[in-house]
């Protein structure tokens, strides 16, 4: 699946029903979403796109935008500078870890790059997630700097990081 070309698509209903399913472990599992209609709703209704396989079967999303934001950066000013498309990704919990990402992350900034008509993209990781902050800077995303946004109620650190063109 590595050398997949994936489609993307306007997120659909299916699409967002299965997703507010997926369940990724601790500590992954902040980024399970909630159950709810208002959800799916919002996956639809928002800039979210479905990642599809050559089958046709939804392998992961990415949202542009207010979407694809940490709360906690707006008081920090981190969405500050306009020239950055915010982007946001996710892969299907079953999928993470065997090397899918960075075909999909590079096929989803080509993607978006031809729909915004940008070449620069900006994207918040929690600082825990090593492995996400070591794929995006294989894929030129440099380090801007460290925040902290409330989750659940606590301070968690986030590393907000940016990818200029070349």
């Amino acid at each position: 699946m590595t050398g997949e070309r994936f489609t993307f698509v306007k997120l659909r209903r299916s699409h967002a029903e299965e997703i507010v399913f997926w369940t990724y472990q601790k500590p992954y599992d902040l980024y399970n979403l909630d159950r709810t209609t208002e959800c799916i709703k919002d996956l639809v209704t928002e800039p979210y796109y479905a990642c599809l396989n050559g089958k046709g079967e939804l392998i992961g999303f990415c949202c542009v935008g207010e979407e694809a934001r940490v709360p906690g950066g707006y008081n920090e000013d981190i969405y500050k500078d306009k020239r950055y498309l915010d982007v946001g990704i996710g892969l299907k919990p079953e999928l993470t870890g065997l090397g899918l990402g960075k075909p999909f992350f590079s096929q989803v900034l080509t993607f978006l790059g031809d729909t915004y008509s940008t070449p620069r993209f900006r994207l918040v990781v929690a600082t825990f997630n090593k492995r996400a902050i070591r794929l995006y800077r294989s894929l030129g995303f440099t380090d801007e700097r460290v925040f902290y946004s409330q989750l659940k109620g606590k301070p968690m650190a986030f590393l907000c990081m940016v990818k200029e063109p070349y």
